[in-house]
């Protein structure tokens, strides 16, 4: 680092390789560049495989299919009855043809006989039969017809079911598949033959519970009919309804007589107290002897009337008057209370009629409310009882139709096609070589991608970028001008032939025209710009290394140096790869004197400039030197620190050209002595590995990295 100046490395981490999801979701981009990179790869398997598939197709004989279709009944006419009948069977659902069928077609039970026939004539399908393992070799014959059988339905809801074989030979096929449609037929007749007898004993077990069930229902029925004297109780309430509804309004009308009674008593009780001929009540007017009476008071009084114009007060005739009207009102007033004793009389009789209707309605009230849990009992036995003889009859029903079926041999599976001439499958060329290229090329990306996978080579500068987490500060193109020395670069002497003109300093070396604008240099200035903006003080020395050997590392220092020399800076480059220097070849320089005798000479010696050349004006070189395979105490001894102490006085940059960052120090104690490293890095060549490493080495060393050079490829 610059002297008496403490720089902070930026905040960078080291990442894991980049993957698909790192960037968010899958890279077409990168895929297909990939795919690009190993298309010999692909190509060599797609070669491989169709030609696989036309020696295939070339070699193969063909095999023959033959179908056969049956349509299946999975339910037999006894299965149907016995669906109907509540509690027994299974549910009156169910699959056309059921799942497990399917299962018990390839079973060893039912292609026993095809095996058998199979081995009766001699079709070479099975293997020979051994004295001591017949059961081996029965299930090996068993294993060998199942794999060749395809059974499947024809439709989701089909009763149709085809059976697939195939085979080299077609004599075998139609020979197998006959066997097939006689044991499926025949297995068929024996399921329903099985079914009939399970039914008949399932029938004949559960007949004798329901007619003991119907026999306990109909005698606790009768016995509660005995029990309580009646026959059916829904009459026997409706007769009680209608009692209660007669009684109930003979009460009604009998209070409303009770009330009229005892309102007329009061009225005839308050009219007698008073005149006797002025009582009006309805009583005394229903009395015939009161009305009597009554008339002849009132035709004596008109005769008293008639007297008292005539006769005196206290005359004989007028006192015989007044003695009749005396006793005619005794005599009214005996009526009046003999019609009040009568009302009293018929109101009692009322009341004791009241009375007698109230027991009788009492009595009818608990009549009905015991004939409602009568009723209730009734109707729950009746109801079981119904159930129990339906079930009965139901029974007896199927036991009568089991019977008409167990005497017929009706095969309930019939034949919808049978086995017609096994048909050769027919190999298409075009179609197998389509398929073979097809697998190759999914199978040649598969290996191609596995194979860049497993190089952990990094092709992209986005990638390379996103795993060292440093800014790329230049881009170098044209790879292939990297790979040339530079003394034979005519750009590099045509445009230090103009720097030269234009200070006036005549400086040739062959080179003929002057380029005014080379993208190759302009890519270095904008690196070197990039450079002096990216250091926090003012830049001074940088280190140029990489992740591994062969990135262009001693060539992009070189031409940054040779940039910042045009832009008017004085700039040494320094060979700081001991072990293996090569700025001197790059630049055809002697390395008789370099670095490394530098460290042993005094500050007189580099004084007189016998270790710098100048290959253009303004750059200036310090080679390496005699190699040194330990650079270290080389680099880290206190005669060079001072001596590149002594340089950066007398240079306005300085770039040291150093080793790579994988598996040497030397990097790591230059990168002390200067302002920050740059680090250039080549995709395509750069390992996801090596570039951890190396990212983990410079954290710890606590380096101070500007950012990227990078390569474009």
């Amino acid at each position: 680092m610059r002297a008496n100046t403490v720089v902070s490395p930026p905040n960078w981490t080291v990442h894991d390789p980049v993957t698909v999801e790192d960037e968010g979701g899958f890279n077409v981009g990168a895929l297909i560049k990939t795919l690009q990179r190993k298309w010999w790869v692909i190509a060599g398997v797609t070669v491989v495989t169709t030609s696989l598939a036309a020696v295939k197709v070339s070699t193969d004989k063909p095999i023959y299919t033959g179908n056969l279709e049956l349509l299946v009944q999975s339910q037999s006419t006894e299965t149907e009855v016995l669906a109907n009948v509540p509690e027994t069977l299974a549910g009156n659902e169910k699959d056309a043809i059921d799942r497990g069928l399917l299962k018990i077609l390839t079973g060893p039970n039912v292609l026993q006989p095809v095996i058998d026939g199979v081995r009766e004539r001699d079709l070479g399908f099975c293997p020979p039969k051994a004295p001591d393992t017949e059961l081996a070799n029965y299930d090996s014959c068993y294993k060998v017809l199942a794999d060749s059988l395809e059974i499947k339905r024809l439709g989701k809801d089909s009763d149709i079911v085809q059976i697939t074989f195939q085979n080299l030979d077609p004599n075998k096929v139609q020979v197998i598949l006959g066997l097939v449609s006689e044991a499926y037929l025949a297995y068929s007749l024996e399921s329903k033959q099985a079914d009939i007898r399970r039914a008949s004993e399932f029938v004949e077990q559960k007949l004798p519970d329901l007619t003991n069930k119907v026999d306990y229902l109909q005698d606790k029925l009768q016995s509660l009919r005995i029990d309580y004297d009646l026959i059916d109780p829904e009459s026997r309430g409706a007769q009680l309804s209608g009692q209660v509804t007669a009684f109930s309004q003979q009460q009604l009308d009998l209070q409303i007589e009770l009330e009229q009674n005892r309102a007329t008593y009061e009225r005839l009780r308050s009219q007698l107290s008073g005149p006797q001929e002025q009582a009006s009540s309805s009583a005394l007017a229903q009395n015939p002897r009161y009305q009597t009476l009554l008339n002849t008071l009132l035709e004596l009084d008109t005769q008293i009337a008639e007297a008292s114009t005539l006769y005196l007060n206290g005359s004989p005739d007028m006192d015989v008057l007044v003695e009749q009207r005396s006793n005619l009102l005794t005599l009214l007033e005996q009526q009046g209370e003999q019609s009040q004793r009568d009302l009293v009389s018929q109101m009692q009789a009322l009341e004791a009629q009241e009375r007698s209707l109230n027991q009788t309605l009492q009595g009818l009230s608990t009549d009905v409310d015991e004939l409602s849990d009568i009723s209730r009992q009734y109707v729950d036995i009746q109801r079981e009882l119904d159930i129990a003889t339906e079930n009965l009859n139901q029974f007896l029903a199927k036991q009568a139709a089991l019977e008409i079926d167990a005497a017929q041999r009706e095969i309930p599976w019939e034949v919808v096609t049978p086995p017609a001439e096994p048909t050769p499958q027919t190999v298409s060329l075009l179609q197998n070589l389509l398929l073979g290229g097809t697998l190759g090329l999914l199978l040649g990306s598969a290996i191609a991608l596995l194979l860049d996978k497993s190089t952990g080579v990094i092709y992209s500068e986005k990638d390379i970028q996103r795993s060292m987490q440093l800014p790329i500060l230049g881009r170098i193109p044209n790879p292939e001008i990297l790979e040339l020395p530079i003394r034979d670069s005519s750009r590099t002497l045509e445009l230090a032939s103009q720097v030269a003109a234009a200070q006036g300093n005549p400086w040739k070396n062959g080179a003929t025209g002057i380029h005014p604008e080379d993208p190759f240099m302009e890519a270095f200035r904008s690196l070197y710009t990039n450079l002096r903006l990216s250091s926090v003080e003012p830049l001074n020395s940088v280190v140029v290394s990489s992740v591994m050997d062969d990135e262009g590392k001693s060539v992009a220092a070189i031409h940054l140096a040779e940039a910042a020399a045009l832009l008017g800076q004085r700039v040494l480059l320094v060979d700081t790869n001991l072990r293996d220097p090569k700025i001197h070849n790059y630049l055809k320089l002697p390395n008789d004197y370099g670095l490394t005798a530098l460290a042993l000479s005094d500050a007189s010696t580099l004084a007189k400039n016998r270790f710098l050349h100048e290959p253009i004006p303004g750059l200036k070189v310090l080679c390496a030197g005699k190699e040194a395979q330990d650079a270290g105490p080389i680099l880290t001894s206190k005669r060079v620190q001072q001596r590149i102490e002594q340089l950066k006085s007398k240079f306005d940059l300085i770039v040291f050209d150093a080793p790579s960052l994988i598996g040497q120090s030397d990097a790591y104690l230059i990168a002390e002595q200067v302002d920050g490293m740059l680090i250039v890095a080549r995709p395509g060549q750069l390992k996801q590995n090596l570039l951890d490493q190396a990212m983990t080495q410079l954290q710890i060393a606590n380096v101070n990295v500007f950012g990227l050079a990078v390569r474009e490829s």
